[in-house]
């Protein structure tokens, strides 16, 4: 006699730090490079193992060099190459508040590389690896920006501070 456990698919969710670099203004007056940082936050629904796909939806908030503001969201869908290594691929649409030209819609595209754990006791999964991402602008201010930087969890900063309480606690 053989028995099956049960499959839940339980949604995981990832909030990220995005740091990294980024060609601006490459449809206006050339490209300019700028400081990206920025955050993410996901949740995948459909997984209940590390080899499965799931799809998704995110929010991002990032800035330019401090000097744009931009805010969006989409759909992602996670891909997976090994059990420890997936794709994950994502588009959708974002604001933009530029000093020059206020709030413009425009569209992202982004490709993550890295870890995307799947969780087995929590609904929260682990996150890091490296991104790319094209940002297209709609409005007067004809944004078109390639970025590419780190995705690292925040979970991670506070691993610290939970070490530390905990020695102390003893």
């Amino acid at each position: 006699m053989t028995a099956s456990s049960s499959s839940s698919a339980a949604p995981q969710a990832n909030l990220g730090l995005t740091v990294g670099g980024a060609a601006t203004d490459l449809r206006t007056i050339g490209p300019r490079a700028a400081f990206h940082l920025g955050a993410r936050a996901d949740v995948l629904f459909l997984r209940d193992r590390n080899r499965d796909m799931a799809l998704g939806p995110y929010v991002d908030v990032a800035t330019a060099a401090f000097d744009t503001l931009e805010v969006g969201g989409g759909l992602e869908w996670l891909v997976p190459v090994s059990e420890s290594l997936p794709f994950v691929f994502s588009a959708g649409l974002f604001e933009r508040r530029a000093p020059r030209f206020g709030w413009e819609p425009g569209a992202e595209a982004t490709l993550f590389v890295g870890s995307r754990s799947h969780n087995f006791t929590s609904w929260y999964g682990l996150a890091a690896g490296l991104f790319v991402q094209g940002r297209y602008g709609f409005g007067d201010g004809k944004q078109t920006d390639a970025i590419a930087g780190a995705q690292i969890d925040l979970s991670l900063f506070a691993y610290p501070f939970v070490l530390a309480y905990e020695a102390i606690r003893r």
